[in-house]
């Protein structure tokens, strides 16, 4: 093999091993550092959560601004604070990274099939509108949350620089 082989068989190695393939866990599983970004008011044995931004280019494509920074969370839950909620979804954007790819099934497929559009979730699942604030600001976040076999789904908009 000549040189510039080598340097390409060698860089081909680097850029494979980078790579995963397996599925990207949450960001967290610590619901004492979830409850130090939102108020959380949900009694929880577990958590699962992230926050991304959209889009998410990871390494791929061209860096650019961001329209969304968007939180979900799963969470294990053990008091009946779901039923005070009343009000539904209206429709609310579901931006396309949303259905993490650690979520139950449910909650997965749910905003799989909405990715990128509007949608009245509450027609589909047992979901509805909610808000909470930021704990640091006390600034209000807007969202929506489901209701699954034990589990409570959280999504909030974080931030959002579309008109």
């Amino acid at each position: 093999m000549n040189r510039l082989t080598h340097i390409l068989f060698a860089a081909a190695v680097v850029l494979l091993g980078a790579c995963s393939f397996e599925d990207p866990g949450p960001q967290s599983e610590d619901i004492a550092a979830l409850r130090k970004l939102i108020n959380v008011p949900i009694e929880a044995k577990s958590a699962r959560w992230d926050i991304f931004r959209t889009p998410e280019t990871g390494s791929r494509g061209v860096p650019g601004p961001d329209d969304f920074t968007t939180l979900v969370a799963e969470l294990s839950h053990e008091q009946d604070w779901y039923s005070s909620l009343k009000e539904p979804t209206g429709d609310i954007f579901i931006v396309p990274e949303a259905a993490r790819p650690w979520l139950t099934k449910e909650f997965h497929d749910l905003l799989q099939r909405n990715k990128t559009s509007y949608a009245d979730l509450s027609s589909q699942a047992n979901c509805r509108k909610y808000a909470t604030s930021v704990a640091t600001s006390g600034r209000i976040v807007h969202g929506f949350t489901c209701k699954a076999a034990g589990h409570i789904l959280l999504y909030f908009t974080l931030d959002s620089h579309l008109p």
